[in-house]
């Protein structure tokens, strides 16, 4: 199962760094027509912030997969394996738990859109729910990842040694 979760992790993961490529071409393609032709499109604004929301929140899982989250490593770069590992517990625990509250009120923010059919009250229309949705599904495979990292931790699997490098001595 933890296999499985990699990779969707990983294949949404590049599925989003394609999501920021083809929001760049979209805002270039804006630039040109609106500057250089004076004709500027109604949608490339619009689908490129969509692009760039779904792009954000696709990547988390593996983020966390790979550890390539923000963290303090300063004092854990003078800590020994065991509060390596407990911080990192501790770390993934906390993550989890507010993997669970994002959930809660994103799905309740996103149904309640879906429900009264608000849109985005421009010229494309888009419903809110499509750019709301993103919160609670990527947060509930974040919360599906740090799951399985936690399992990996305590059985002794996955300890994300630091880099010297992110240490500062």
């Amino acid at each position: 199962m933890g296999r499985l979760i990699d990779r969707i992790s990983d294949a949404l993961a590049w599925l989003s760094a394609w999501m920021f490529f083809a929001t760049g071409l979209m805002i270039l393609y804006e630039v040109v027509a609106r500057y250089g032709f004076t004709a500027p499109t109604i949608w490339a604004e619009e689908l490129s912030r969509l692009l760039l929301i779904w792009g954000t929140f696709l990547a988390m899982a593996s983020l966390v997969r790979r550890r390539q989250m923000i963290r303090i490593t300063i004092l854990l770069g003078f800590a020994g394996p065991g509060l390596r590992k407990a911080a990192e517990l501790f770390a993934l625990t906390f993550i989890a738990g507010f993997c669970g509250v994002v959930i809660w009120y994103g799905w309740r923010i996103a149904g309640n859109s879906l429900a009264r059919g608000r849109t985005t009250g421009t010229l494309l229309n888009i419903p809110n729910w499509w750019s709301e949705i993103v919160i609670p599904a990527c947060f509930a495979l974040l919360l599906l990842q740090c799951l399985v990292e936690i399992v990996r931790l305590l059985a002794g699997q996955a300890s994300a040694p630091l880099d010297p490098a992110d240490s500062v001595h």
